[in-house]
């Protein structure tokens, strides 16, 4: 009866175990969600808008003399491939609110993406040179903040004339800097990005046939028999 009742009481304590399990992978999750919008904020821009773009950049007329096709290279992806890997090696274990500034400009460029397919080819290349200049931004801020906690006033001591001057320079500089370093990236970069998604938007009217698509499915619908 022993052995029957902890098995009884496993079964019964099993739906718990699996509600617990899930918790704590929901809550670890919730902690790296940043992480998780760029992950997937990637993977549908390397999934749809670059498998699109590649595609026609490698598209070729096909020959009577010669019906296969060559091989498309993965250039866009890789481009997106190494964004992301920058970005996230950029924000690993940053405070925020510099993660999720960087989800946001990865969902606001995949929107953007999605929402112009008439100036898809342009938009990848700015969103990624946005976000790839921003995780640059935040590399360089974290080597600044790493070697000015580092820096040590006796070595400043000799050229400036005595150790309390060089401490109150330091301080002051570092001071000066870190406030440069942290408008730059919680507002300045951050806005330059959101500004040039918004120009690219509005750069162009919108379509008054069909908003949402490009000008070559607006050529194909035109073409198509039976269209209006």
């Amino acid at each position: 009866m022993t052995q029957l009742d902890a098995i009884s009481s496993f079964l019964c304590a099993l739906p718990i175990y699996f509600i617990n399990g899930l918790l704590v992978i929901l809550y670890d999750l919730l902690d790296h969600m940043p992480e998780v919008v760029g992950l997937a904020a990637g993977a549908v821009v390397m999934a749809i808008p670059d498998a699109e773009v590649q595609r026609r950049a490698g598209f070729r007329p096909r020959r009577q003399d010669w019906d296969g096709m060559p091989a498309v290279p993965r250039t866009a992806q890789a481009m997106t491939a190494l964004v992301l890997v920058l970005w996230l090696c950029a924000q690993w274990q940053m405070g925020a609110p510099v993660p999720w500034i960087g989800a946001a400009m990865w969902i606001a460029g995949l929107a953007c993406i999605l929402a112009l397919p008439a100036q898809r080819f342009n938009l990848l290349w700015y969103v990624k040179g946005g976000l790839a200049m921003y995780a640059l931004a935040v590399i360089g801020s974290r080597l600044y903040l790493s070697y000015a906690s580092q820096s040590n006033p006796n070595d400043w001591a000799a050229m400036i004339g005595s150790q309390e001057a060089a401490a109150t320079i330091v301080a002051g500089t570092e001071s000066s800097v870190t406030t440069i370093v942290l408008w730059a990236l919680w507002l300045v970069i951050p806005l330059g990005y959101f500004s040039m998604l918004f120009q690219q938007v509005f750069a162009n009217p919108m379509s008054l046939i069909s908003p949402w698509q490009g000008a070559q499915d607006l050529l194909r619908h035109l073409r198509s028999p039976g269209s209006d």
